[in-house]
């Protein structure tokens, strides 16, 4: 028989229901309370964050070098007027007439210097050249392969980089120079077509290939047949390769050109261009200047390259290439400046006379 409900088992039942349910809606409202709290202290960090980055604002990182970009992106070539300051002459003196004007190139993905280059040619500047070019000489194997090496272009299917990598390219301006010089020389050599050969020899108190150093080369002889440097093909593989090698060199050491120099010229089958970058008078810049066409009996156009360097030592690279029939430009304060913009840089030049 079934006890009858006492009236405290009702009323004891339903202040559990009442508490159960009191305790149910406390705990949905915590969560609510809890999600609530959680999304306004995520809002107030985010607002935080915001303000922070607006009050810094962006960085700004600076550039090595200056480009102006037209709509057709292609560089911007700044022109100046240089009528002014020059009294032409009938006939341009023929020491003069070997320094040629450099001519600019299309956008690249790597930064390079803007290029500063007169309306007025007031020394006879050419605007191109090929192999034996303002000489009469040469043994006309320039081929139909072009280079290019920060601005300037030129024709022939064999080019060498003769590049400067002493310790004042890390050491003056905090190592820019040789970033910007090996932004260029990546660019110039992933540049360069199917069927052409190349070689860059890094210098400073003596020259090294690719994959060597200053103190692992060997030393090579010139006059040896098994020391002369072999040809790379720009090929694919090629290419990659040498890009390695770039990003991979360091810089040490002091200046010196002749060893490079002569390097370059016994290659065989001989050069059709040489590009020369220096960033300092080399010790024996004197010496390669006075036996320049002894060092380069093949008349070889040397296209030379002054990286931050005005007066004396970038006189001594506009001689070797006026001596050879090559180009002379500069790079000062991030712009390029070539032929008679360039000229003004150098220790000994009249504008109206030249040297």
């Amino acid at each position: 028989m079934q006890e009858p409900i006492s009236l405290d088992d009702v009323e004891l039942e339903a202040k559990e229901a009442a508490a159960k349910e009191e305790f149910l809606r406390l705990q949905k409202q915590g969560k609510l309370v809890s999600v609530l709290t959680t999304s306004i202290v995520h809002v107030v960090i985010v607002l935080i964050l915001w303000c922070i980055i607006v009050a810094l604002g962006p960085d700004e990182i600076p550039q090595i070098v200056a480009v102006t970009e037209t709509k057709d992106d292609t560089y911007q070539i700044e022109k100046q007027d240089f009528a002014r300051s020059v009294k032409r002459k009938p006939q341009p003196p023929k020491s003069a007439s070997r320094v040629q004007t450099i001519t600019s190139v299309a956008t690249s993905p790597v930064s390079v210097p803007s290029i500063e280059d007169p309306v007025i040619d007031p020394l006879g500047i050419g605007t191109d050249f090929g192999r034996g070019f303002g000489q009469g000489k040469g043994n006309g194997e320039g081929g139909g392969g072009t280079s290019s090496f920060f601005g300037g272009t030129a024709k022939g299917n064999r080019v060498v980089f003769v590049v400067d990598f002493s310790g004042s390219m890390i050491k003056d301006g905090g190592g820019v120079r040789l970033q910007m010089l090996k932004k260029e020389l990546i660019s110039s050599i992933s540049k360069l077509p199917k069927g052409m050969s190349f070689q860059v020899i890094y210098y400073s108190t003596a020259p090294w290939l690719g994959g060597e150093s200053l103190y692992t080369a060997p030393t090579r002889f010139p006059d040896k047949p098994g020391d002369r440097i072999p040809w790379s093909e720009a090929t694919k593989e090629g290419i990659i390769r040498a890009v390695n090698h770039i990003k991979a060199a360091k810089a040490e050491g002091a200046t010196i050109w002749k060893d490079p120099l002569e390097l370059a010229f016994a290659m065989r089958p001989v050069p059709a261009v040489v590009w020369l970058l220096s960033d300092g008078e080399a010790q024996d810049a004197e010496e390669v200047v006075e036996k320049i066409k002894k060092i380069n009996s093949s008349r070889i156009p040397i296209n030379t390259i002054g990286l931050e360097v005005p007066g004396a030592a970038f006189s001594y690279l506009v001689n070797i290439a006026r001596q050879t029939g090559g180009k002379a430009s500069i790079v000062h304060k991030g712009k390029l400046y070539s032929g008679p913009a360039a000229l003004r840089f150098a220790d000994d030049f009249d504008p109206a006379g030249g040297f």
